[in-house]
């Protein structure tokens, strides 16, 4: 037996019985869900939980939903999608971007200056990910692709307030698009997981990082980060691209009637709940953080952007370049990312 087989099967028998087991000892199926962040976080408060009761009532109780966060069940934020993909658990909610060159197509949402809110850029990534990762998403029941309304610069000690600040600081990026963008500003970019950010942030290990206002509340860096940096304009400094996801395997055990319930609270219109949740949690941590006396709320005007952009460009160029080099179109991905934002923003205005 492989060392992974040996470690999936030892999750699989610590976090509970299967759903199959579940199914045959009761007339109730029970699905775990499993995702990395706390269990404060609006995404499972706001959205999840909602979701979950959802299923239920519409299975008159055929379906329960047990969630999971914080990783409760075992393994890394990246081994999530093999955890849902190998059976390991039912569902899971995760970043594409842990796992880095696996989805390369979902790349294209990382690049910056993509996103607008996050309820028009989900909806463009569900749409996005129907036409182009079918492939990459095999093995998994996508309930909804979507993407957190755009990130913001948190800092401790110094304040970004144009393109040049950023050099030679050290910042914690979400993406390996995200880390070659600020590079190209010539900034010090380190990769860490999301628990680490905190400490990493107390001790000055990294001068700031990336993150919606949402995460980094729930996370516990605006004490400590009281610096904030903002781009005005319709689009802001970038996304990244998660997704919702079942095993397989889990959902083509439901009967029929109990897979009409997932597919009815599954797609588009999911991508854009989850989007709206996120639109309203982060106005709310962005409020709550402008009244407080120590906080330093820097806005980036449209007309101060160019060196930004200049970078963006570089950023989106070398990834195009990849791309073809990797056998996909690089500039057609692009374009239809950026088109399904564009097309998603005019119908949510």
């Amino acid at each position: 037996m492989t060392i992974r087989k040996t470690l999936l099967t030892s999750l699989f028998f610590a976090s509970g019985m299967s759903l199959a087991t579940t199914a045959l000892a009761q007339d109730t199926v029970t699905l775990r869900l499993h995702h990395f962040a706390a269990p404060t976080t609006p995404v499972q408060v706001q959205y999840l939980e909602p979701w979950a009761e959802r299923i239920e009532e519409q299975s008159n109780g055929g379906i329960q939903v047990e969630i999971f966060p914080a990783m409760q069940l075992g393994g890394s934020a990246p081994s999530l999608y093999d955890q849902a993909k190998d059976g390991i658990v039912d569902i899971i909610w995760t970043l594409l971007s842990y796992t880095p060159n696996r989805f390369p197509e979902s790349e294209a949402f990382d690049l910056p200056f993509i996103p607008t809110t996050g309820e028009a850029t989900s909806m463009a990534a569900h749409e996005y990910a129907m036409q182009h990762m079918q492939g990459s998403l095999e093995g998994i029941y996508p309930i909804a692709v979507f993407a957190h309304t755009p990130g913001k610069i948190h800092t401790k000690d110094v304040t970004i307030e144009d393109a040049n600040d950023v050099e030679g600081r050290t910042l914690r990026a979400p993406s390996k698009a995200m880390n070659r963008y600020f590079a190209n500003l010539g900034a010090r970019v380190v990769g860490m997981p999301f628990p680490q950010i905190p400490e990493a942030v107390s001790r000055g290990v990294i001068d700031g990082l990336t993150l919606p206002f949402e995460s980094a509340e729930a996370l516990g860096v605006l004490d400590m980060a009281k610096n904030h940096t903002f781009f005005e304009g319709d689009n802001g400094l970038y996304t990244a691209m998660m997704v919702l996801a079942m095993d397989q395997d889990s959902y083509d055990r439901l009967s029929p009637e109990l897979q009409k319930v997932i597919d009815d609270n599954s797609g588009l219109q999911e991508a854009q709940r989850i989007g709206q949740v996120m639109d309203q949690a982060e106005q709310a941590a962005i409020d709550k953080v402008a009244s407080r006396d120590d906080s330093k709320m820097i806005y980036i005007a449209e007309d101060a952007q160019a060196a930004w952009k200049s970078a963006a460009d570089e950023t989106i160029q070398e990834w195009i370049d990849n791309m073809d080099e990797r056998g996909l179109d690089g500039q057609q991905l692009y374009d239809d990312a950026t088109a399904l934002v564009e097309k998603y923003t005019r119908q949510t205005q």
